[in-house]
């Protein structure tokens, strides 16, 4: 076979391998670069996660306690109101004439206490000078005079009696023209009026609108009964409720992230709900104001409900971009020997630590500076958007792949630009 016969059958196979006919084989491309890290022993609280509702310390309902037309709405609906904030004016015409009768029965009252005082002075001036003439005083002048004396006291009893009553008529005609003025007893934010003036109320039982309480606010949830044996054996959720009589608990709503409201436990219910195998238990919160001045928590509200599940221990913690999902659960990528990728399935805690807002100075996590290139320049710090917890599967040995996932394979030789992942000092 000539040389020019051979060449022209290998060219295809020289093709396929990447060469060109004349020149050797291609060498091996190097491994891709990827950043890896160790995990770092951190203090982890781990948790009980809940759901729940808000609800007011506080609901007030608001009827009227005398009968009369409404004359005046005076409030503006939906507004906070304090202690005392005139709400209602029903029309006082009524009950200000019957504090106006009273004042007169007192003062006749008065006049008939006095009349019979000045009577019981003129029976006792005469049985005396009776008494004074002796024999010459008839019995029946001295028994008539004494009689006398007798009813007069009485009448002094009866005036008295008259005037106590009198007294008791004005106080009530007073406080029933002091409710025709409804007012707020507690303060909160009051609901719309649901009966407007013009109406006639206090005849029946109207409700004319409602005040919840603001700050604070309780939260309710409902706990397993394995929680509550926990419970009650002072170990695992609620531990610290039998040594310190309270629990923190952390209340996140619907559209936050986390649990940024920070409350204590303060009451569970005394049975267990055999229905549905749970107690109920109750937290309160503080409330604040947003930037738009409205306020954080409202009654009613869903609540994703946070309790703490024993003391802090210490635990592996990573980046949470290390981590995958796939048919096994969560995993992550670690370096084996001669740096080759293994694939790890691991068992996943608590969020440890969120990014703030790009604004935000708080301190951050983050992995440290790379080792200087050939060019003498270091890689920048690498940047963590959150880190969670690792229950099982990873020890603070293993080295773990934080970027660059997409260019690891597992079996696959990396070339490991390790790095450093700090806490915030």
């Amino acid at each position: 076979m000539t040389p020019r016969l051979l060449a022209a059958l290998l060219a295809p196979a020289l093709l396929l391998a990447g060469c060109r006919p004349g020149t050797p084989p291609a060498s091996a491309p190097p491994p891709p670069v990827v950043t890896v890290a160790r995990p770092l022993l951190h203090p982890v609280q781990n948790y009980n996660t809940y759901n729940g509702y808000l609800d007011a310390v506080e609901v007030v309902e608001i009827r009227a306690r005398v009968k009369g037309f409404l004359e005046e709405v005076l409030f503006k609906e939906g507004d906070e109101v304090a202690v005392g904030a005139p709400l209602y004016k029903i029309d006082p015409r009524e009950y200000a004439a019957a504090v106006a009768k009273s004042k007169a029965d007192i003062a006749r009252a008065v006049a008939d206490l006095a009349s019979a005082n000045a009577q019981v002075q003129l029976a006792e001036a005469e049985l005396g000078r009776l008494k004074s003439l002796g024999t010459n005083a008839s019995r029946s002048e001295l028994d008539r005079a004494t009689a006398t004396l007798a009813a007069n006291k009485a009448a002094v009893d009866v005036a008295v009696a008259n005037q106590g009553s009198a007294n008791a008529a004005l106080r009530t005609a007073e406080l029933q023209l002091g409710y025709a003025d409804i007012k707020a007893p507690i303060a909160g934010k009051i609901n719309r009026t649901l009966v407007t003036r013009g109406n006639l109320v206090g005849q029946t039982d109207t409700l004319l609108t409602t005040i919840v309480s603001i700050d604070p606010v309780y939260v309710y949830f409902d706990v397993p009964e394995k929680d509550l044996l926990e419970y009650q054996n002072g170990v695992g959720a609620f531990g610290a409720t039998r040594q310190t009589g309270a629990s923190k608990l952390m209340v996140g709503l619907a559209t936050e992230q986390g649990f940024p409201h920070v409350g204590e436990i303060t009451f569970r219910e005394n049975r267990v709900d055999t229905g549905t195998g749970t107690v109920k238990l109750r937290g309160v919160l503080p409330n604040s104001k947003n930037a738009k001045g409205e306020w954080a928590l409202t009654p009613g509200l869903f609540a994703r409900v946070q309790v703490p599940l024993g003391p802090p221990a210490p635990r592996p913690v990573i980046p949470e971009e290390a981590l995958m999902t796939g048919q096994e659960g969560r995993f992550v990528y670690v370096i084996g020997p001669e740096n080759k990728v293994q694939k790890r399935t691991v068992k996943v805690g608590a969020a440890v630590w969120r990014a703030p807002p790009a604004d935000d100075k708080a301190a951050r996590w983050q992995l440290s500076a790379g080792q200087p290139g050939k060019d003498g320049k270091a890689p920048p710090p690498g940047v963590v958007r959150s880190v969670v917890a690792i229950e099982d599967g990873l020890t603070a040995d293993d080295v773990v792949i934080v970027n660059g996932l997409q260019k690891a394979r597992p079996g696959a030789p990396i070339a490991p630009d390790e790095r450093q992942f700090q806490p915030p000092k």
